[in-house]
């Protein structure tokens, strides 16, 4: 009865406001203009007091989907989309997240959308994006880099001698060439390998890209290329200015201009519905960048267990009805590691809680049984499908985690695998002995610790190193595979520490499917069984709680009263108003 009344005094009320949004949601024809510029983040969200007044639209996820939203709109005929600029100028993007960009582009001219590009920046990434729009237009003075792609690495082996400072590192994998940097004048021949055929995918991608766009393109233009040969190569269309360029896509001001902002309010007013009072499907969407480190505090921009530690538990209490983890992360510390994708695999059913021992929680679980007996049977639910995306980098510890999926989702330009362990320390006892500094211990009888920076490894603590970290390669094997669903040996024949790009790893079925963000959530919907048009709730997860103070540098009870100041609140960052639907 209760239900009925609320129903008829909030029916005349969603009706003013259903008539309302659709009116504002009429529109001529439009012309979306975009400036890729500045850090372009895949950290979480804070929830801190600067959360009030930072910008949450810096981050990629949120470009990817806007852009993958207005695709979905346009096919459904709600937007009425013409047109698109995009200035591309100085920003951070790397080619993961620019191949994906370029697909989208690609996509909205496929289905009708005149795409303009600009490049105020000249750099490889900006023009790999931009060979996916119609047409291009630059600056007079630009110069474009077609040359051949090579890698310059520094090795730090000479000056640390010279110095006095002597590393100690043991690594589980011939490709595992981290800390090579540290004890080597140059490449090894694994190192190289890798590093060589890294650069032939990437060198693929790229010219490839640039031969769909510049027609009259040779081998033998591959050098700096002024604007003037650009265009005589069919790479660009013009040279303007900024303002030359805009107003020549729109210069009777017929089509209304927007932004994304704009954008989003058109998507929110088109798809409100008026009979639609169904809760919508929830997803979880984990964004992991950065590197994998142990800290006891709060680390923005990193992997760690203070910021991570509720996901596992959202997945589980909040009912969401899928989740994708976004990596981006080069790996890091094993421990933190192993414990999130263990965590979030329990959190996903795709591995069993272990059954306890106590023969008092055995008597508990007897009477709980006794007492579930009583109810009616319900068939337990499936797993909460897990999808992958790799970013830009998704290797070491990054795979680790990527090891959570069904599905695994990676760019042909991704950085991923290394599947391997590598550890160490320096010793600094030498620099500090020609400082005039000495080193005393005691009791002198028991030694150097292992990890002390005064001394090398002993024998006997390089053997107990090494086996420990054989120990951790074995259960990185073993996670891999079981998250993977494959024999360990599957796995072990490409876990030399080798880094794979995301078209190599595909083949080797360390990845599944070549895809960025929003294909991964495209195909995630399609599980789901989520209708096209039906809205989808994104929760970003974590909630990083960030203080109103750096407390590290505040003394004795300032630290305590900034803790106090700051409006962070645990939980779940939802998206609010903002609703996908692409």
């Amino acid at each position: 009865m209760l239900r009925y009344l609320f129903l008829a005094i909030i029916w005349p009320l969603r009706s003013l406001l259903f008539v309302y949004l659709r009116l504002r949601a009429r529109h001529r024809d439009l012309l979306l203009e975009m400036n890729i510029r500045s850090d372009y983040s895949e950290a979480p969200l804070s929830h801190g007091f600067w959360a009030y007044f930072k910008p949450v639209k810096d981050r990629f996820y949120f470009l990817a989907l806007d852009l993958a939203s207005a695709i979905s709109a346009v096919e459904r005929s709600q937007l009425k989309l013409k047109k698109l600029s995009v200035v591309f100028e100085s920003h951070s993007l790397g080619w993961a997240q620019a191949w994906e960009i370029r697909a989208l582009l690609l996509k909205l001219g496929s289905i009708g959308v005149e795409t303009h590009a600009y490049l105020l920046a000249d750099d490889r990434i900006s023009l790999f994006m931009a060979t996916a729009c119609k047409h291009i237009a630059s600056p007079e003075t630009a110069v474009f880099d077609l040359t051949a792609f090579t890698t310059e690495s520094l090795y730090l082996q000479s000056l640390l001698s010279k110095v006095g400072v002597r590393p100690q590192f043991l690594s589980i994998g011939d490709f595992k060439s981290a800390a090579e940097i540290f004890t080597r004048k140059g490449m090894s021949s694994a190192a190289r390998k890798q590093t060589e055929e890294l650069i032939q995918d990437l060198s693929e991608a790229y010219f490839a890209a640039i031969n769909d766009k510049a027609k009259a393109f040779k081998s033998a233009d591959r050098r700096l290329t002024g604007a003037a040969q650009a265009r005589a190569m069919q790479l660009i269309d013009s040279v303007a200015t900024v303002t030359e360029f805009r107003e020549a896509i729109n210069p009777d001001e017929k089509m209304r201009t927007i932004d994304l902002h704009d954008l989003e309010r058109l998507l929110f007013r088109r798809t409100f519905r008026l009979f639609n009072f169904r809760k919508a499907k929830r997803i979880a969407l984990i964004v992991a960048e950065g590197n994998i480190v142990e800290t006891a505090t709060s680390r923005p921009g990193t992997i760690n267990w203070p910021d991570y530690e509720d996901v596992g538990a959202a997945l589980r209490d909040e009912a969401y009805d899928g989740a994708i983890v976004r990596v981006n992360s080069p790996g890091g510390s094993a421990l933190i590691s192993q414990l999130l994708w263990r965590e979030w695999m329990l959190a996903s059913e795709r591995i069993a809680m272990p059954e306890r021992s106590s023969e008092h929680v055995k008597n508990s679980d007897q009477k709980a049984k006794k007492k579930d007996s009583k109810k009616s049977k319900e068939p337990s639910p499936p797993p909460l499908p897990v999808y992958i995306s790799q970013g830009n980098v998704a290797a070491s510890g990054g795979y680790y985690l990527s090891a959570v999926g069904k599905r695994i989702y990676s760019t042909p330009v991704s950085i991923t695998g290394s599947i391997g362990v590598v550890g160490g320390k320096f010793n600094v006892a030498p620099l500090l002995s020609r400082l005039g500094v000495t080193i005393d211990r005691a009791p002198k009888k028991n030694g150097a610790p292992p990890f002390s920076a005064f001394a090398d490894f002993t024998t006997e603590h390089a053997k107990a190193i090494r086996k420990n970290m054989e120990e951790i390669y074995e259960q990185f094997l073993r996670d891999v595979a079981l998250g993977r669903n494959v024999a360990p040996n599957d796995i072990r024949r490409h876990a030399s520490g080798r880094v794979y790009s995301g078209k190599k790893a595909e083949t080797l079925r360390l990845a599944d499917q070549m895809g960025g963000l929003t294909h991964a959530l495209t195909d995630l919907r399609e599980e789901l069984g989520i209708k096209a048009g039906e809205l989808v709730e994104l929760s970003i997860l974590p909630a990083i709680k960030e203080s109103l103070f750096n407390r590290s540098l505040l003394p004795f009870g300032l630290a305590r009263l900034a803790a106090l100041a700051d409006f962070a609140r645990p939980g779940v960052y939802a998206l609010e108003t903002r609703f996908y639907s692409s």
